[in-house]
């Protein structure tokens, strides 16, 4: 009698128990209907299991695995300008509003070290890839790169476009070698971080996607910092100096047909019919200093290439010498207390304007100012059939003034007067009153990025 007694006590243990799990099930799913009906999820066990792949923010929107073994970046930039041509005898240059750089830009590193970079531009009602490489990165002091990438040359070019502290680029830029496809081995930090260097083969192009003859450009830029941890006052270490040259030999086609002001004013014109046909050489030494506010950067610019003059009214065709040589000195100056560490540097403001977090500051304010000249010469008689003698002056002079605005470091406004000075006077406009020796221009950007 005891065992029977014994065996329906367990039963009913047992029938208890699983009315009680039961009941908790009926709870539970009681509990998470009325949160459908309430519109909210459901909770999260504290033991389920980590997610993957981490999604957030890191200079752009980025997924990442958890050992670091791959990750991908989404960038974006606009900016849009408003351009006022204060002498209204120029007629070549209107008052425009335009967008300057639409880009949408994906970033991915895959197995850590070999990463890619795809940049496609919409502005300016054109589509174009600016960059589509693969930079191979084992180590900071040796890194191989392949695909189209800004060349190892200007130093006011490889600031990234967002980046760049003037609305437009000095005078000079237009001459260097900027984006083109090729490959390069380069590095930086070498000798305790004193010294960064690259050399490259590209196809030759000022800034171009498909190759239009058979030769090919070298490129070369050593830049060092010779007072890096020497134990000399702080105000010494940041002096940077370098200098950067190309060669090659260049009978494609001819880049840029006309020269013009950062603010796009012509002043410089190329005949029809002229085109490269020998030696193309570069040489640029530079100097940069970046001290707490303040950022200096200068640069001298020499070039030598042998271009073809068209024939024409009995005269053949004839090899010509034509020199540039040019500059630019460059000082900008944060006055709201922050600093600048690089060239290539987003300006997180102290006191941000961030409505929806709560910050009404004033943001970040920057003063700047610039200096760039750029001239051509030869000694051939014949280089006169180079150009268009009414839209050319032998030599340009750009001053320039601005304001950023720097709202938070996803916003920026910028404001800037650009006065340039020509040795003669261009045709810009209709009858007399459209030959002017100068221009004085009027910019405003605003610019988001992410």
């Amino acid at each position: 009698m005891a065992v029977f007694l014994a065996s329906d006590a367990v039963a009913q243990d047992a029938l208890f128990a699983a009315e009680r799990a039961l009941e908790g099930r009926l709870a539970s799913l009681e509990e998470t209907v009325h949160r459908l009906e309430q519109g909210k999820p459901a909770p999260v066990p504290t033991d389920a299991p980590q997610p993957t792949v981490f999604a957030g923010w890191d200079n752009g929107f980025i997924l990442r695995s958890p050992d670091d073994q791959f990750l991908l970046r989404i960038t974006g930039q606009i900016q849009t300008d408003y351009r006022y041509y204060l002498d209204t005898a120029d007629t070549t240059d209107i008052p425009t509003f335009l967008i300057r750089r639409a880009r949408l830009g994906i970033e991915a590193s895959v197995l850590r070290y070999f990463e890619f970079r795809l940049l496609p531009d919409f502005g300016q009602g054109n589509t174009r890839l600016q960059d589509a490489y693969l930079n191979v990165h084992y180590w900071n002091e040796f890194q191989f790169e392949t695909g189209k990438f800004k060349q190892p040359f200007s130093l006011e070019q490889l600031i990234q476009d967002r980046f760049v502290p003037t609305v437009e680029r000095s005078l000079i830029d237009q001459l260097v070698p900027a984006r083109d496809v090729g490959v390069m081995i380069h590095g930086q930090g070498l000798v305790g971080n004193r010294l960064d260097y690259g050399v490259s083969v590209y196809n030759g192009l000022q800034n171009g996607d498909q190759d239009t003859d058979s030769n090919k450009e070298t490129a070369g830029r050593i830049v060092v910092r010779p007072f890096r941890d020497f134990g000399l006052p702080d105000f010494v270490e940041p002096l940077q100096i370098g200098v950067a040259g190309t060669y090659g030999e260049d009978d494609g086609v001819l880049q840029p047909t006309v020269v013009r002001t950062p603010a796009n004013v012509p002043w410089f014109t190329f005949a029809r019919g002229v085109r490269p046909d020998g030696r193309r050489a570069r040489c640029s030494p530079e100097l940069a200093y970046i001290y707490g506010p303040v950022m200096v950067l200068a640069q001298y610019y020499r070039e030598w290439q042998v271009l073809r003059a068209p024939a024409g009214s009995g005269r053949r065709s004839a090899d010509v010498d034509l020199n540039a040589r040019g500059y630019y000195v460059l000082a900008t100056c944060l006055l709201t207390g922050e600093e600048r560490t690089s060239v290539s540097q987003a300006i997180i403001p102290l006191s941000p304007f961030e409505p929806h977090a709560g910050h009404y500051g004033f943001g970040a304010w920057e003063l700047l100012g610039r200096v760039s000249r750029l001239e051509f010469d030869s000694d051939d008689p014949a280089a006169i059939r180079l150009v268009d003698p009414a839209r050319t002056a032998e030599r340009a002079t750009e001053f320039l003034a601005g304001v950023n605005w720097y709202v938070n470091q996803f916003v920026r406004f910028q404001f800037s007067w650009e006065y340039a000075r020509f040795s003669n006077r261009v045709r810009l406009g209709p009858g007399p009153a459209g030959l002017l020796d100068r221009q004085n221009s009027f910019i405003v950007r605003t610019q988001i990025i992410f």
